[in-house]
């Protein structure tokens, strides 16, 4: 799964909301239910993919280069590692915590809309290798968890915007989704006419 489309719009009330296409939505969702229910071995699998589809696309890149907005409110290839990495720390809080049926301290109602979820970041990086060593350690946690994960409880649940209330075991397959996202962003980034050869 890449590329979600998603795009944005003002409503009436002036707030910016996200959509995304209604094929692309029932893919996705179904993909995150579907792979949840497979072994801890072929979730992983699946989560690996999406890892070496970023570490991929950010290959060979200075970190001149990465440090290039393609708009003065565009994100750099920086910027997006940085919103890669918050989310999988995220993903690794709640499915600690939903798999031990509970919410992660702090994580009430609030933190369940769009608002708080679409974007967030809060981590920044200098350098291509930070972002790099920072993604990988994200990662391997979240493959650690996965390895347990047919211990997990998937009672409680917590919200993501788009895709509705979620368990231990689909936030832990949800960076596949995220990360398929975040990759062909990546791409377009390195492809734009105004990159920097070096």
């Amino acid at each position: 799964m890449d590329d979600l489309k998603i795009t944005y719009a003002v409503d009436a009330d002036g707030v910016r909301r996200a959509s995304i296409p209604e094929a692309t939505f029932a893919y996705a969702s179904s993909f995150i239910r579907e792979t949840a229910h497979k072994s801890a071995s072929e979730i992983a699998a699946a989560v690996q993919q999406g890892q070496d589809a970023i570490l991929r696309t950010i290959e060979g890149l200075t970190d001149g280069q990465a440090h290039h907005k393609p708009s003065p409110d565009g994100w750099s290839v920086l910027d997006t590692m940085a919103h890669i990495v918050t989310v999988k720390r995220i993903c690794v809080a709640l499915t600690t915590s939903l798999a031990a049926g509970q919410l992660p301290p702090g994580f009430g109602p609030h933190f369940e809309e769009e608002r708080a979820q679409d974007g967030v970041t809060v981590v920044r990086f200098d350098t291509l290798a930070e972002a790099r060593e920072a993604a990988e350690a994200a990662h391997n946690e979240l493959l650690a968890l996965i390895a347990k994960i047919d211990d997990a409880g998937v009672e409680i649940r917590f919200k993501h915007f788009f895709f509705g209330s979620l368990n231990a075991r689909e936030w832990a397959v949800f960076p596949r989704i995220h990360d398929g996202d975040h990759g062909p962003q990546l791409a377009r980034i390195r492809e734009a006419a105004d990159f920097p050869a070096a």
